[in-house]
């Protein structure tokens, strides 16, 4: 019985230390996943992608490309037959390696 009482002290301070270490982690996890969207944000800002204009087709008969390093959501604006249309930056990948570019204004 003494020897059980002799080692709870130091069960309860192993646990005390345990519970310390895994709130210093969850702090740190907590803390590191508020900064990430931030600096993915400017990743994906600075990274060049083409889009392919979905609806759109140049004089090749292939569909039309555009190249900006835009975030997605954004609208841009771009001659098709001499017209120009609106279209929203996605991040819907292609099979072509391109990302699909929708048309804001349905005519």
């Amino acid at each position: 019985m003494s020897l059980l009482i002799n080692a709870v002290p130091d069960l309860l301070s192993a646990i005390g230390a345990a519970a310390v270490i895994a709130l210093a982690s969850a702090a740190w996890r907590r803390l590191s996943s508020r900064r990430a969207p931030a600096s993915a944000t400017l990743d994906e800002s600075r990274t060049l992608r083409r889009y392919t204009l979905l609806r759109t087709s140049a004089p090749d008969g292939a569909p039309e490309q555009y190249e900006t390093t835009r975030p997605t959501g954004t609208v841009i604006t771009h001659r098709v037959d001499g017209l120009p249309q609106r279209f929203e930056l996605t991040d819907v990948p292609l099979g072509d390696g391109t990302f699909a570019a929708e048309p804001f204004d349905h005519l």
